[in-house]
């Protein structure tokens, strides 16, 4: 006996034992796409079967089946909404579960609906709880896809690949182990002492108590090993020549220049970037702060966020003479809690060939 409710999307049905003579309540959804899944799910691999419903389906069909497989899983695992309605459970945040999330952007919204869906088909399967959802059935077989011959063959055949991909593994370790564990003692590389092949093979051979026939049979199975008429030598090993490559080396001059020489010398400025100050310190309260450690001739700007952004500290770019490097870079010439970098500079024009040649 069967009763459809109004939304012709799930029934009930009461299935009669006689043998026990008790009436046991079924439920059963009409939803072809979760009819045509958990078919097909373990018998075919996920992405074809991914392919196959992305192509098939809808947006809409897919979508609805996700919404109404995340209810009835959050009906089992969350036992007292089992009388809630559909769309509360669906949306309903579970631990164990992925969110309900709905693509409306982009043109693999169809994959990834599919993707949410095959996600949850997943999550059941692992938890072992498929057995207890209810019975997905389709109205109409012509809204099932029918999955060719070919598709099925080649499904077999990459699940025996696979499986003789995994046997190959397994025996190739074991030979690995089994030639860790074995001691093999070859015999020293010497000179030749027969005027043949068949002489030396057989001198070998005698030499190690074989007999002739058996120094016959290790020369039939050995590796071909070539004789010369002196000891075997390795082949000489050709040396690639190696040039170093050389280092720039830049000079910096020292003498003294006066004011009547003509030439004079522009000393290079020391650029950092300097963050993690208070958001209400200026530029001369900066420039004070310095001055007082022994750093003269600075130079502070206020860095200005970009697109109207704002910080909780404040950040300048400072610069001074390379003869205060020492307390320019000493931790002690800067407030507590600070941070100090050097300033990167980039070049913006294919004109500027070295940036470090621009000064302050």
């Amino acid at each position: 006996m069967c009763i459809c409710s109004p939304n012709i999307r799930k029934l009930y049905v009461f299935l009669s034992r006689f043998n026990s003579h008790r009436v046991t309540f079924l439920s059963v959804f009409i939803c072809e796409v979760l009819f045509f899944i958990f078919n097909k799910y373990g018998k075919v691999p996920v992405h074809h079967v991914k392919k196959i419903v992305t192509d098939f389906y809808t947006i809409g069909d897919i979508r609805a089946a996700k919404e109404l497989l995340r209810s009835e899983l959050v009906r089992l695992l969350v036992p007292d909404m089992a009388t809630a309605p559909e769309a509360e459970l669906a949306k309903h945040v579970v631990a164990d579960l992925p969110r309900l999330v709905t693509h409306n952007r982009g043109d693999s919204r169809a994959s990834a609906e599919t993707s949410d869906l095959l996600e949850l088909v997943i999550k059941a399967d692992e938890m072992n709880i498929t057995a207890q959802l209810p019975k997905f059935v389709a109205a109409s077989y012509d809204k099932v896809p029918l999955v060719q011959a070919d598709d099925i063959d080649v499904c077999l055949l990459a699940r025996r690949l696979a499986k003789l991909e995994m046997t190959v593994s397994q025996h190739t370790k074991s030979l690995v182990e089994m030639v860790d564990k074995s001691s093999v003692d070859w015999p020293p590389l010497g000179q030749a002492s027969g005027s043949s092949w068949a002489e030396t093979v057989g001198t070998l051979g005698a030499s190690a108590g074989d007999s002739p026939e058996q120094s016959t049979t290790t020369s039939m199975t050995s590796p071909v090993v070539p004789v010369g008429a002196g000891p075997l030598t390795r082949r000489p090993e050709t040396k690639i020549p190696q040039h170093r490559v050389q280092k720039s080396c830049v000079l910096k001059g020292k003498n003294a220049t006066s004011a009547g020489d003509g030439v004079k010398g522009v000393s290079r400025r020391l650029h950092a970037f300097v963050s993690r100050l208070e958001a209400s310190t200026t530029e001369q309260q900066l420039s004070d702060w310095l001055a007082k450690v022994g750093i003269s001739g600075v130079t502070c700007s206020r860095i200005v966020p970009k697109d109207g952004r704002t910080f909780r500290t404040a950040a300048f770019r400072v610069s001074c003479d390379a003869e205060f490097a020492n307390l320019f870079y000493d931790e002690a010439s800067w407030p507590a809690g600070c941070e100090l970098r050097d300033w990167v500079f980039r070049n913006k024009a294919a004109s500027v060939q070295h940036v470090e040649n621009v000064s302050a």
